[in-house]
């Protein structure tokens, strides 16, 4: 997480440049919102980044700092996420077990390899001559020579990206997916109880074009820690595109332009939305109320 610390005059606390000095407009879950420029109410205050140019912000609600909401945005993307609570809550859930992180957010790696160091104690490691954050380049070093390694690959874990364009609740996560004995076995999470059968369909995108096109599978279900663990397996005859599974997961991993889609529809998911409020989201139908889904990459 980035100090709020002034680089051009160090030891002086400021909000940082991540605050918009103008108005700026993001895509949300239920559509485009324009968040004016500071200190107007409504505005966006910048708290801290991802090592990879994702912002993490409070939204200006009210006169209480106690009640503004953390806001996660990708200027990149144009995508923003809102979580209805401040900095303290969503470090907590961050830096926390996985079941009770808000979202998989790019650049956060969550617990045990993130921490949170307050201003002074940074000083004190740097004094030292010490750099609190050599850690982190460590272990994307050692995870990206473990990926080198496997040879071929067999398992591409999750999380895939956020759905920026249907209502993160309740929230379906790809926990990975890979080859088991010739089959495509795909692993996902779901935070809502369905009911069974509970069929999911897949989609696979290739840079060429589609290569599976919503191909529609009965899950096995088991239930882990409140959430639905769906175990997905394709067999090596729904792949038509002339390759194996095992050519066809390892092209995704060193090739780019691959997407994998996971989603599934039952009423009790709107049902879940409908009980926050949700009736409807951004580019969404009444028809896709029903339905969530999983993303990779």
């Amino acid at each position: 997480m980035a100090t709020p610390e002034n680089r051009h005059e160090p030891g002086y606390l400021t909000v940082r440049r991540v605050t918009p000095e103008t108005g700026v407009t993001f895509r949300t879950f239920y559509g485009e919102r324009n968040f004016p420029a500071w200190p107007a109410l409504g505005s966006l205050i910048g708290w801290g980044a991802t090592p990879i140019g994702y912002d993490l912000m409070w939204r200006v609600s009210s006169d209480d700092p106690d009640d503004w909401p953390v806001v996660f945005a990708g200027y990149r993307d144009g995508a923003a996420y809102e979580f209805p609570y401040g900095m303290a809550e969503f470090l907590v859930r961050m830096l926390g077990d996985p079941v009770d992180r808000p979202t998989e957010l790019p650049g956060v790696l969550g617990h045990p390899h993130s921490r949170f160091l307050s201003v002074p104690e940074e000083r004190m490691f740097r004094a030292a001559g010490q750099d609190p954050w050599e850690y982190v380049d460590e272990f994307m070093e050692e995870r990206e020579r473990e990926r080198m390694e496997r040879s071929p690959v067999t398992w591409i874990p999750g999380p895939g990206r956020p759905t920026y364009d249907l209502p993160p609740l309740p929230r379906m996560t790809l926990q990975g997916f890979g080859v088991d004995d010739n089959a495509l076995r795909i692993t996902a999470t779901l935070d809502v109880e369905l009911g069974e059968p509970v069929r999911a369909r897949v989609s696979i995108e290739s840079p060429d074009g589609a290569l599976l096109d919503r191909a529609e599978v009965v899950a096995a279900v088991e239930r882990l820690n409140g959430l639905l663990v769906l175990d997905i397996r394709l067999p090596e005859d729904a792949n038509a595109s002339g390759m194996t599974w095992r050519e066809t997961v390892n092209a995704m991993n060193r090739e780019e332009d691959w997407t994998l889609d996971v989603w599934v529809q039952d009423p009790a998911i709107g049902e879940a939305r409908a009980r926050h409020g949700i009736v409807v989201g951004h580019n969404m139908q009444e028809s896709a109320v029903d339905i969530a889904m999983a993303m990779w990459p």
